[in-house]
């Protein structure tokens, strides 16, 4: 029952395990480093943001008061057409005619 302990294993292991770990803690760094660079920028970006939304809501309001304009002159212009009343009698007392035309033949 009394083995050789293998030393020269468990070193490589103990140095491959070093190796890794150092490995995830630079790859850690590197990823906490690049949050704070985008936590610094973040205001900035916010406040762009916030300036676009503001001007895309200005220029909203102005495009539905242009909007609200012109379909208040075009019902202003559309009141009072006589014409097509007067086409639509005409329509109905000629199918009048031709109907009663026939019903007479």
């Amino acid at each position: 029952m009394n083995e050789n302990y293998d030393w020269e294993q468990v070193m490589e292991t103990t140095r491959r395990s070093a190796a890794a770990a150092s490995l995830n803690s630079e790859n850690s760094l590197a990823a906490s480093l690049e949050l704070l660079r985008n936590m610094k920028d973040h205001p900035t970006r916010q406040n762009e943001l916030r300036a676009a939304i503001a001007t895309l809501e200005k220029t909203q309001t102005q495009l539905v008061a242009k909007s609200k304009q012109v379909l208040d002159a075009a019902k202003g212009d559309n009141q009072g057409s006589h014409r097509l009343h007067a086409l639509g009698l005409l329509v109905i007392f000629a199918g009048g005619v031709a109907f009663g035309g026939y019903i007479v033949n």
